[in-house]
């Protein structure tokens, strides 16, 4: 019987994921490899496959990705979400991509498939209209470029908890994304979707995150929980308070026993990390799934075990299952003792590419604790 929200999960042809399965998921797991192995794309395809009937979780997929604006539209990002298989990058070429996801667990997706194609429209007039108020030129293409993508839901057996979560009229799920759009907004009734969130290397650094995550704790009267965190990992912060001394950007301020009242940003990593932590880990309830990319960034390794060990048992405690991805053996070492008696709670996955597939090794929590102590394998 079914204990996690996801247990199996199977993926292929997103970004160079083929044939790509987990099996035996636990509440914590954690996926290593080579660079390139596919780590990152794994906790992209699952924030997707979570959100099975919304399309446009696609567009803050990009954003997360590239966040400093590397690519040159969002049209290009969206297209490396796809196996290219010798494809051109070519903006100017027609592209057709597609991908199939799977889950199993108490969240289960029988199938999802994902298509994508390139489509051409007018001129955006309400920009040119924007422009033209503020005395700006700007070149005014033919015709704008996009894509449509289009969600296919299997039907029967879509479920969360043991409740179905689509109708027939909801199989299909289709938008269209724009090049020249510089944000997306979710328009009407969103989808039923699993509670997830994702945390990037560098979320614990950008003050607008922090301060959304801290007052949607607060509007959803989760403040006690993440005091109770926070507290856990340093007993010093007496509350976490958002303000703005001089009634300009708001921030995010510490009262410590020692300190007084400090902005978060005078003090270390880990316990800036471990404030988003706590305030994102409350509001994903029983069930949420929480995705980590490069668990020990921020983390000073003398730090990891403690950190590690109140993440563990945080997730536990609300229910919450974490997939991450590492680099550092030491991280591996950390969660294991983070997970003392109850390593059947953990599993680590080991990611290799070949030319037909996207291999996995499986390691439970009591082989992995064995491998290391006895033989001091490196996993990675």
């Amino acid at each position: 019987m079914a204990t996690t929200s996801l247990e199996t999960v199977s993926i292929h042809g997103f970004r160079g994921l083929r044939n790509f399965r987990l099996d035996g998921l636990r509440r914590v797991n954690v996926l290593v490899g080579e660079n390139n192995s596919g780590k990152t794309s794994v906790l992209e395809a699952l924030s997707i496959l979570c959100n099975p009937g919304d399309p446009h979780e696609w567009v803050l997929l990009a954003r997360r990705r590239d966040f400093g604006g590397l690519d040159e539209t969002i049209i290009q990002s969206l297209r490396w979400c796809f196996f290219q298989n010798g494809q051109t990058s070519d903006l100017s070429q027609p592209f057709v991509g597609q991908c199939e996801m799977s889950c199993g667990g108490l969240f289960t997706v029988p199938r999802l498939r994902i298509s994508i194609h390139d489509i051409t429209g007018e001129p955006d007039t309400k920009r040119q209209k924007r422009a033209a108020r503020r005395l700006v030129e700007i070149d005014v293409p033919e015709f704008r470029r996009g894509v449509e993508m289009t969600h296919q839901i299997d039907p029967g057996g879509t479920a969360l908890y043991g409740e179905s979560l689509f109708p027939d009229e909801m199989r299909t799920e289709t938008v269209r994304i724009w090049e020249d759009e510089m944000l997306f907004r979710h328009r009407g009734r969103r989808p039923p979707a699993l509670e997830t969130e994702t945390l990037t290397p560098y979320s614990y650094q950008i003050n607008r995150l922090q301060v959304r995550r801290l007052s949607a704790s607060m509007i959803h009267l989760h403040r006690d929980a993440t005091m109770a965190l926070v507290k856990g990992f340093d007993p010093d912060v007496q509350d976490v308070l958002i303000l703005s001394v001089r009634g300009g950007r708001p921030s995010i301020y510490l009262s410590h026993r020692r300190l007084g009242m400090a902005p978060l940003s005078v003090f270390g990593d880990a316990l800036r990390r471990a404030v988003l932590l706590a305030t994102t880990l409350p509001t994903l309830q029983k069930g949420g799934l929480l995705f980590m990319d490069e668990i020990e960034t921020g983390i000073h390794v003398t730090a990891l075990s403690r950190v590690f060990k109140w993440l563990t048992e945080s997730a536990q405690t609300l229910g919450v299952q974490v997939i991450a991805t590492t680099h550092s053996l030491e991280a591996v070492d950390a969660l294991l003792s983070g997970l003392p008696n109850t390593k059947d709670e953990l599993a680590a996955y080991h990611l290799k590419q070949t030319p037909e597939r996207t291999q996995v090794r499986r390691f439970d929590g009591d082989l992995l604790a064995r491998l290391r102590a006895e033989r001091g394998l490196d996993v990675r």
